[in-house]
Order: C-alpha cells, then structure tokens, then sequence
C-alpha cells in the first residue's frame, strides 16, 4: 500500500513539475502584462505543490523495503533540486519583469492620470484564479495529511503486532529457559545419584572380594589342619 502512495505522489509530482517547465519555458516567454504575471503565479504555485510533494515522498520512503529505498533516494534529491532550479528561474524572469514595467512607466510618467489601466481589470481574475489555485492547494494538502495520518495509523498496528509477536517470543524464552533449569536440575540429580550407585557398587565389589578372600583362607586352613594331623 505504501509503495502504491509513493509511485500516485511521484506521478503527481512529475505532472506539476513537467507543467511549470514548460509554461516557464514556452508560454511565458509569449505573454505580457497581466497574463504574464498570472502565468508566473501559477508556475510558483506548481513549484511549491511540487516541492512539498517531495518533501512527503521523504517521508514516505521510510515505508519503503531497502531495495526500493535505494533506488528512490537519489531520485527525490533530484527532485528537489529540480524544483528549485525552477524556483530560481521563475524568480529571475519575474524581476526582470518588474524591471522591465518600472521603466516603461518611468518613461510614460503620469500621463494617463486617474485613467484606469488594461490590466486593472484583470485584477478581479487574479484573484479569483489565485483562490481557486490556494483552495486546489489546501484540499491536496489535507488530502496528504489524511493520508499521512493513515500511514501512521497503520504503522501503529504494525508496530503494536509486532510487540506482540516479540512478547510472545519472550514468553516463549522465558518458558525454554526454565524447561533447560529444569532439565539441568535432573541431569544434576541424575549425576548425584550415579555417583552414590558406582561408590556402592565398588563398596560392594571390595566386600565380596573380602569375603572370598576369607572363605579361601579358611578353606586352606582347615585342608592344613587336616594333612597335619
């Protein structure tokens, strides 16, 4: 499950990343004025989803096996590194736009007095477009924190089944270890009482080879007592 948010993250990120590119790179370059700043606004906006989604495929690459993360690891520094090479041209070409609109009006001056300008009226479309654009961003926001949030969860169940399975494990050491105790206390006796049946058994051999000794003994005495008289 994890690897199917890492790969949806990762398709998601290249969509917006390959869209700023290529407005950054081609459209803007054709436009003016308003349109030119809209389109710079949306850019900086894609930049940034696309900056926080590798910052959450970070995050999601500790859910990750040891192969994969590998693999992945060095890709999202690349992301990142995208994003801000971006970030850093969107930037250039929006002060040298500013640049560019100061000098025109420096040169214009007053003139058009309290006349409204063409893009005035474009003001209401931007910032409609921009709130459209901040709500699309806080709805992908709270839908990776809702995903966040269930990983987490479902790490948590992980984690609390796998405490258990240790626990049970310890159980069971516990329970292996008093069984060898126990084990080792009868080889313990069981050696004692070996012991105490061979020095028997040996008590026993020297009185048996005691007593045929004496009966020999007693066997020859009498045979010389007899030949002697």
């Amino acid at each position: 499950m994890s690897s199917e948010l890492f790969d949806s993250y990762e398709t998601e990120y290249s969509a917006l990343i390959n869209s700023a590119r290529q407005r950054l790179e081609t459209t803007v370059p054709r436009l003016a004025g308003a349109e030119r700043r809209q389109a710079l606004q949306t850019t900086e906006q894609e930049l940034t989803e696309a900056f926080e989604l590798a910052e959450q495929l970070e995050v999601e690459l500790l859910s990750l096996n040891g192969a994969q993360r590998a693999r992945a690891g060095p890709r999202i520094r690349q992301y990142k590194e995208d994003v801000s090479r971006l970030q850093q041209d969107a930037k250039r070409v929006a002060q040298g736009m500013g640049n560019h609109e100061a000098n025109r009006r420096a040169l214009l001056g007053d003139r058009a007095g309290g006349m409204q300008s063409p893009e005035t009226g474009a003001l209401d479309g931007d910032q409609r477009t921009r709130l459209l654009s901040g709500n699309e961003r806080l709805e992908n926001g709270t839908r990776r924190l809702q995903d966040s949030h269930r990983i987490a969860i479902e790490t948590e169940a992980v984690g609390a089944g796998i405490l258990q399975d240790l626990r049970a494990q310890r159980e069971q050491i516990v329970s292996t270890r008093n069984t060898l105790m126990e084990a080792d206390s009868h080889i313990d006796r069981s050696q004692r009482t070996l012991r105490t049946m061979t020095r028997r058994l040996m008590a026993n051999k020297m009185i048996t080879t005691g007593i045929i000794v004496v009966g020999v003994a007693l066997v020859l005495l009498v045979l010389y007592i007899k030949i002697v008289r």
